[in-house]
């Protein structure tokens, strides 16, 4: 059974916290994702995805820490990939965050990664 740290995406773009939410609109359409991993001082703070967003109107003058999610879904990458996507569907999380190991980056899993993997297995 296929492990996450095998099929994430390892260094993601992130954010600060204090960041404007309109530059992480432009981070996420120059980047093409979905979710921004937060941080602060290098600490992961909380996340915040395209869907936090949509409901927002151009223009509002407010920071991610306003919006974000400030408990993100964090694993660890030789947790299996079926105990992630159970996590996420029971928590109605688009992304994990997929914990670095001595030696290796941390990454983060997200829906689209799921589609890929379906991808492979559909005949």
């Amino acid at each position: 059974m296929k492990k996450i740290g095998e099929c994430s995406t390892h260094l993601p773009y992130t954010i600060g916290r204090q960041t404007e939410i309109e530059k992480a609109r432009e981070m996420m359409h120059e980047h093409e994702c979905h979710h921004l991993p937060v941080l602060e001082g290098g600490k992961l703070v909380g996340m915040i995805s395209s869907t936090d967003l949509a409901n927002l109107t151009s223009g509002q003058a407010i920071v991610v820490d306003e919006i974000m999610t400030d408990e993100p879904l964090v694993v660890d990458p030789d947790t299996s990939v079926k105990e992630v996507v159970e996590a996420m569907l029971k928590n109605s999380y688009g992304s994990a965050i997929v914990s670095a190991k001595e030696g290796s980056t941390w990454a983060i899993f997200t829906s689209i990664d799921a589609m890929k993997l379906l991808h492979e297995v559909l005949p």
